[in-house]
């Protein structure tokens, strides 16, 4: 740990001798100026990689497009430490892996590449499973919370007042809707503007019963066919029903304004899973599959930042607050996607 941690502040004394390199555990490799690989030491190319690697270019380990090499050249210009997670690398060919990887810049103006595999179980949970910084996106709804709540008000009594005045009582079922939504945000924006200790109690409920309503607003908003694959066995978790609906709802909403003509909402139960640093015996994994258009290169890096977006409409608030409502629940948020294919994976623990 010791060289490790001298290794990291770029000193180069302490990589001055291959046998020291080749001691230590984790796997590294030295990349020059010219993003050339020019040493790798043992932990590397005998444990995790089955290709050529000296004198090689580092973007040759990277797995379509060059974030390995990007991260590389930040590095190298701009002489700091930085650390991507869950990047997607091709050690052996035609098996794509997941790692976090450090780069540290040495004095010399060379850099200390490590790559950590990422555990089998959080394999394919995708490249947007480093969430973002939770005070910005807390600080950020609890602003937005006091803008909506007088609104809501408004909405609520104005239904009220048309129900009173309609010709036709069978109409009221539709005013229902509105007060009955009105109340449920109102709910929303209550916890929003509560400390996030106070909204981790809740109670049991049925995941099953949330997609539900969901897949009936997301098949009422049109331009979509919304499917279920559903796990009936998955048991009840303890938590906030209506701040999952919104969690899942923005997710499907996400979907349809991605030009999704087909949405998948699909369950299943997760044995020994790792969520955070915790591993749970039994989680719910709840996934929001859809062929859109896909999350833009440009914006994947920072997606679960508040008010970042791909599209000029867009908000860019759905995705935070999707996020905030995971870990409220001990879960996380994660996504994979390319055009045609994309998913959006919720994790939730299960109380023993």
């Amino acid at each position: 740990m010791r060289l490790l941690r001298a290794i990291r502040k770029g000193d180069e004394s302490a990589i001055g001798a291959e046998d020291l390199l080749d001691s230590m555990q984790t796997p590294l490799a030295v990349v020059n100026r010219q993003r050339v690989i020019v040493r790798a030491n043992a932990a590397l190319v005998e444990g995790l990689c089955e290709r050529r690697l000296l004198q090689q270019s580092v973007a040759a380990l990277a797995f379509g497009a060059g974030a390995l090499l990007d991260l590389v050249d930040r590095a190298i210009e701009g002489g700091e430490q930085l650390v991507a997670r869950r990047m997607l690398l091709e050690m052996k060919r035609s098996h794509p892996r997941r790692f976090d990887v450090q780069v540290s810049p040495l004095r010399s103006g060379e850099v200390i590449v490590e790559f950590h595999l990422v555990a089998e179980a959080d394999q394919d949970l995708g490249e947007g499973a480093l969430p973002a910084p939770e005070p910005a996106a807390q600080q950020m709804a609890r602003a937005l919370a006091h803008e909506i709540k007088n609104p809501l008000a408004g909405l609520h009594g104005a239904a009220q007042l048309l129900e009173r005045e309609l010709p036709n009582r069978a109409l009221a079922e539709y005013t229902q809707v509105i007060r009955t939504e009105v109340d449920r945000i109102r709910r929303l924006v209550d916890r929003l503007l509560l400390a996030p200790e106070l909204v981790r109690t809740g109670e049991l409920f049925n995941v099953h019963e949330v997609l539900e309503r969901v897949r009936t607003l997301t098949e009422a908003e049109g331009g979509a066919r919304v499917e279920r694959d559903y796990d009936p066995s998955l048991p009840d978790i303890t938590g906030h029903a209506d701040r999952l609906h919104q969690a899942l709802l923005n997710l499907a909403r996400n979907a349809l304004q991605a030009g999704a003509a087909h949405i998948r909402l699909r369950t299943r139960a997760e044995h020994r899973v790792r969520i955070g640093e915790r591993v749970e015996r039994l989680a719910i994994r709840i996934d929001v599959m859809d062929d859109g258009s896909g999350v833009p290169e440009d914006v994947r890096d920072h997606l679960f930042l508040p008010f970042v977006t791909g599209r000029e409409e867009g908000t860019g608030l759905g995705l935070p607050v999707a996020l905030a409502i995971a870990r409220e629940h001990g879960g996380t948020l994660a996504f994979t996607s390319r055009p045609g294919a994309t998913t959006f994976s919720l994790l939730l623990p299960v109380n023993a």
